[in-house]
C-alpha cells in the first residue's frame, strides 16, 4: 500500500507531504483545486512518461518520492532480476527536469522507467473517468479480460509470440525459394552457357601466374641460358667450389684451437653446402629450359584465352572458379526446386499447426477466464442497482483463410472479444458499446476494477472521479461497492459525490489559494465537523444551508 507521497516544484505544487492509511481515503476539493495533480504524481510514481512541462515554472526541477509498503513475491522477484535490494518498503522517487536530465530510483538506487513499469504492476492501478471510455471501443476489451490472469496468460502469450515469428519467418523462406527459383528459369539457358564456357576452360587457381612467369622466362630464354651457363662454369670449371671445400677443411682442422675459429668453420661449411645446392639447381634449370616454339604458341594462347574470359566476366581467375561453383549449384538446385519447395511449403505447413494449437490454447483459456468473470460481474451489477442485469462475454476467433494467411494473427492472437449486456428484463443481450448508458458504463468498468483488484491482489487503488454522472440511490451502492472494496485493498477515491465521501474512513481535502503572485495549494486531513462541512458545501454549493448539514450529518452517522 501506498504509505506516503512528497510532491516538490509540481505544476502549482510547491512542496507537500502526505501520509496515506489503510481502508477507504476520499480527496475532495474544488474543480481545479489540483486533485488531478496528486494522480498525476502518483502515475509518475508508477511509471508514466514525465514531461518537462509538469515542473513549477519557478524551479528547475521537480521531484516526486512515494513510499510503498510491500509484501510481494513478484516485487521482489522484479528487484532480484534487476539487481535492486528488497525491502518491507519500496521508496521510489522521479526526479524531473528542465534539461531532460530525468532520474529513476528506487531504494536509493538508480533504475530505468521499464523496471518500475514492471513493479507497477504489483503496486497500485489508477482508474480514472477516462478509463471508463475503454468500454465504448471493443478493441480494448481482449487487454481486459486478459487483465486478470495476467501472471498465467502470460507464458502462453510468449508462446504463440515465438511460434507466429517463427512460421512467419517459414514463410519468407517458401516465398523466397519460390522467387529464387522463378528467377533463376529466367536465367537458366545462360547458366548453362557460362558453365559449359567457364567448364571447357579447366581453370586452376595460380595458374594465370604460373603461364605467365614460363612466358616470360621463353621471352628471354638466350639470356637466362647464358647467364646460367656462365654461373655452372665459374662454380664447376674454375673449382669455385672445391677451393672452398678445401679451405672449410683447412678451417675444420684448426677450429680446435678457438672458437673463433670454429666458427669460422661453421660458416665456411654453410657457405660451400649453400654454394653447392645453387649449383645443382643451376643444372636442373639448364634442363628445364628445353622448351620447343609450339610450347611457346601454347602458353601464349592459354593466357589469351584467360584474358578474354576475365575481360568478358570481369572477375579474376579464382572468382572465375567461385562463379563456376555457384552455377553449378544454381543450376542443380533448379533440377531439385519441386523437392526443396515441398520442404518448405511442409515446414510453412508444421509452423502453421503449431501456431493453430498455441492460439486454440490462448482462445480456450480466455473463454475460461470469461465464464469465470462474468458471473461476477452481474452479481457486482445487481450489488450496483442494475437488478435485472444480464451480462457475456463472448470470445470469438478469427481464423484464417488459407496457410498463408498472415493478416489473421495480430500481435495478440486471433480473438475478437465482445461484451454484451442487458439491463432491462425480457431485453435480450446487446453490445456494451451502443446500449448501455454513461451510468451503467461507470458501474460495468467498477465492477470490472473490483474483480480485477480481487483477482491480482493489487494493494492499492485510486478511482479517479469514476462516479461523475451518478447520483442518488445509486451513488449511494456505488460507494458501498467502493466502501467493500476497501476492505481487500487501499482505497483512494477522488470523488465531487457526498455519498461516497461520506463512505471515507479518511477524508483529505484539497485547497487552492493565492498569495502574492502566485497560486498555493494545501492538502490536509479534515477532522468529522470540518467533514460535515465539505459534505455540506457539495449538496448546497457555497452557501451552505442547515438543512445540507443535517443532511451531512446523516450521511457520516450511516457509515
Amino acid at each position: 500500500m501506498l504509505k506516503s507521497l512528497e510532491v516538490k516544484n509540481f505544476a502549482i505544487i510547491d512542496n507537500i507531504h502526505l501520509d496515506f492509511h489503510p481502508g477507504m481515503t476520499v480527496l475532495t476539493g474544488e474543480t481545479g483545486a489540483g486533485k488531478s495533480i496528486i494522480v498525476d504524481a502518483i502515475s509518475l510514481l508508477l511509471g508514466e512518461r514525465a514531461y518537462k512541462e509538469m515542473i513549477n515554472s519557478k524551479a528547475e526541477t521537480a521531484e516526486i518520492t512515494g513510499v510503498f509498503q510491500v509484501n510481494s513475491k513478484e516485487i521482489n522477484n522484479v528487484l532480484f532480476i534487476n539487481s535492486l535490494e528488497d525491502a518491507e518498503t519500496l521508496t521510489i522517487n522521479r526526479i524531473i527536469s528542465k534539461n531532460n536530465n530525468n532520474l529513476v530510483k528506487i531504494n536509493n538506487q538508480n533504475a530505468s522507467l521499464k523496471v518500475l513499469k514492471e513493479l507497477a504492476l504489483y503496486l497500485a492501478d489508477i482508474h480514472s473517468q477516462f478509463d471508463t471510455n475503454q468500454l465504448v471501443n471493443p478493441d480494448n476489451y481482449l487487454n481486459l479480460v486478459d487483465s486478470f490472469r495476467k501472471m498465467r496468460i502470460q507464458p502462453l502469450l510468449d508462446n504463440y509470440t515465438e511460434l507466429l515469428s517463427k512460421y512467419k519467418e517459414r514463410i519468407k523462406e517458401y516465398n523466397l525459394i519460390i522467387r529464387k527459383k522463378e528467377e533463376t528459369l529466367k536465367k537458366l539457358d545462360l547458366y548453362k552457357f557460362q558453365y559449359q564456357e567457364l567448364l571447357n576452360l579447366k581453370l586452376e587457381d595460380g595458374e594465370y601466374q604460373e603461364k605467365t612467369e614460363k612466358i616470360n622466362i621463353l621471352e628471354n630464354i638466350d639470356k637466362i641460358n647464358t647467364m646460367l651457363e656462365k654461373s655452372k662454369y665459374y662454380l664447376k670449371d674454375e673449382m669455385v667450389l672445391d677451393k672452398i671445400y678445401e679451405i672449410k677443411a683447412d678451417f675444420q682442422a684448426l677450429s680446435k684451437y678457438s672458437g673463433e675459429l670454429e666458427a669460422l668453420h661453421e660458416r665456411l661449411n654453410n657457405i660451400y653446402y649453400e654454394l653447392d645446392d645453387i649449383f645443382q639447381t643451376i643444372n636442373d634449370k639448364l634442363d628445364s629450359l628445353d622448351y620447343t616454339k609450339s610450347d611457346y604458341e601454347a602458353l601464349i594462347e592459354r593466357i589469351n584465352d584467360l584474358d578474354k574470359v576475365m575481360k568478358k566476366y570481369q572477375m579474376s581467375i579464382p572468382e572465375l572458379i567461385a562463379y563456376l561453383e555457384f552455377l553449378t549449384e544454381e543450376i542443380n538446385t533448379v533440377e531439385n526446386y519441386d523437392d526443396i519447395i515441398k520442404e518448405k511449403y511442409i515446414a510453412v505447413e508444421t509452423a502453421y499447426q503449431e501456431l493453430l494449437q498455441s492460439v486454440k490454447n490462448l482462445s480456450n483459456f480466455r473463454k475460461d477466464i470469461a465464464q469465470k468473470i462474468t458471473s461476477e460481474i452481474v452479481q457486482t451489477l445487481i450489488e450496483l442497482v442494475i437488478n435485472n442485469a444480464q451480462f457475456q462475454i463472448d470470445i470469438n476467433e478469427i481464423l484464417p483463410e488459407n496457410l498463408f494467411d498472415q493478416s489473421a494473427f495480430k500481435s495478440d492472437g486471433i480473438n475478437q472479444v465482445e461484451f454484451l449486456i442487458s439491463t432491462n428484463k425480457g431485453e435480450p443481450l446487446k453490445p456494451l458499446a451502443k446500449t448501455a448508458s454513461g451510468g451503467e458504463m461507470s458501474r460495468v468498468m467498477l465492477a470490472f476494477k473490483t474483480i480485477f483488484a480481487k483477482s491480482l491482489k493489487i494493494p492499492t487503488i485510486i478511482f479517479d472521479e469514476i462516479d461523475t454522472g451518478i447520483s442518488g440511490y445509486i451513488a449511494k451502492q456505488i460507494a458501498r461497492k467502493i466502501k467493500e472494496l476497501s476492505t481487500i485493498a487501499q482505497v483512494i477515491s477522488i470523488t465531487h459525490i457526498p455519498q461516497v465521501v461520506a463512505e471515507g474512513s479518511n477524508h483529505l481535502a484539497i485547497f487552492k489559494k493565492v498569495v502574492g503572485n502566485s497560486t498555493k495549494i494545501e492538502v490536509r486531513y479534515l477532522q468529522h465537523e470540518e467533514r460535515i462541512m465539505e459534505i455540506a458545501k457539495m449538496l448546497s454549493g457555497d452557501q451552505v444551508t442547515e438543512a445540507a448539514k443535517v443532511t451531512a450529518k446523516e450521511l457520516l452517522i450511516n457509515l
